[in-house]
């Protein structure tokens, strides 16, 4: 399966967003939570998974 006319289209929309909104103050934070947000709930989750806890 061809993915890179949609790694292309992923990576316009990111810069025209960045263009769009990399001077607010707000973006920086934003970025932080849609992207670390969900790798952190993944560790947690993991971590919890293998010592037992869930």
């Amino acid at each position: 399966m061809q993915l890179e006319p949609i790694e292309e289209l992923g990576v316009a929309i990111a810069d025209g967003l960045e263009e769009e909104f990399g001077e607010r103050s707000w973006w920086s934070s934003f970025k932080a939570v849609m992207f670390y947000g969900p790798a952190v709930l993944i560790a947690i989750y993991l971590l919890g998974f293998l010592t037992g806890i869930f």
